[in-house]
């Protein structure tokens, strides 16, 4: 190990706080040096954000042509990344939580309240999350992602749907419903997947590349197709037979919030 890998090795262990980090794979000293000189750019540019923001905790790291409205509204913990052309907007009545070592990936857009005439809920991400690049999080009604949930590139989660039951006023004037998502622990998401608003997807549930979510999804299953349904268990002594179909509205979520959103959708 090059004198450069074990410095590297060690700041990053320590910014995570994971004295087990390492570094896995063969780096040139010149790649090292690179990494540390961009991320080293990022945490310069991310000072002023943590003044702004002041429930933002030190260190952040913030790419290039980052934009973040209603910063008052924004709280997250230490290890904060946002990287290039990352885009929100907190405005809303719980505005945007995120924990520990969360990455927000390039290009991403977050934002709660679509428009001005109705507030939206907000958006919480937990610890070592991560939101894939080009991704999109919509929090009209409310989104909440736990710990250890990784997401693919052009993720997209929307939490509110527009009414338009009657023929006789336009579509845009008949309001909107609003159920809030939940995606509890340790999930993977695929690239390109859609989750839709009234959905909560259990711990450690995979949802494979583009599936379109419309359904709860229980914990520890992996989900698929358009829309989702349940092809398999992650837990190999449970029999095919036990795992409900996604289209079953027998499991119920640990979340309190998708519980209250599955009744209002019954």
């Amino acid at each position: 190990m090059s004198r450069i890998q074990a410095i590297v090795e060690r700041v990053v262990a320590q910014l995570k706080g994971d004295a087990s980090y390492r570094i896995v794979g063969a780096y040139t000293d010149r790649q090292l040096a690179t990494v540390l000189w961009h991320r080293g750019m990022q945490l310069l540019r991310g000072f002023p954000l943590s003044l702004r923001a002041r429930d933002v905790r030190r260190p952040v790291f913030r790419g290039r042509r980052v934009v973040v409205e209603h910063a008052y509204a924004l709280q997250s913990g230490a290890g904060l990344i946002l990287e290039d052309g990352v885009a929100i907007n907190a405005l809303s009545i719980n505005g945007v939580v995120l924990g520990r070592n969360v990455t927000i990936g390039r290009s991403s857009i977050i934002t709660c309240t679509g428009v001005l005439a109705r507030i939206g809920n907000g958006i919480r991400i937990g610890d070592r999350s991560a939101i894939g690049a080009g991704s999109f999080i919509g929090g009209q009604g409310g989104v909440t992602i736990g710990n250890d949930v990784i997401m693919g590139p052009g993720v997209r989660i929307f939490s509110e749907n527009h009414n338009y039951g009657s023929l006789d006023e336009p579509i845009r004037t008949q309001g909107e419903t609003r159920l809030g998502v939940t995606i509890d622990d340790d999930c993977w998401i695929g690239a390109g997947a859609m989750i839709l608003d009234g959905v909560s997807i259990g711990t450690g549930c995979v949802i494979a590349a583009g599936a379109i979510v419309t359904r709860d999804i229980p914990p520890f299953t992996v989900a698929a197709g358009v829309p989702a349904r349940v092809v398999r268990s992650r837990q190999p002594e449970m029999e095919t037979s036990a795992v409900p179909p996604s289209s079953s509205r027998e499991w119920r979520p640990s979340s309190a919030r998708a519980e209250r959103a599955l009744r209002e959708d019954q």
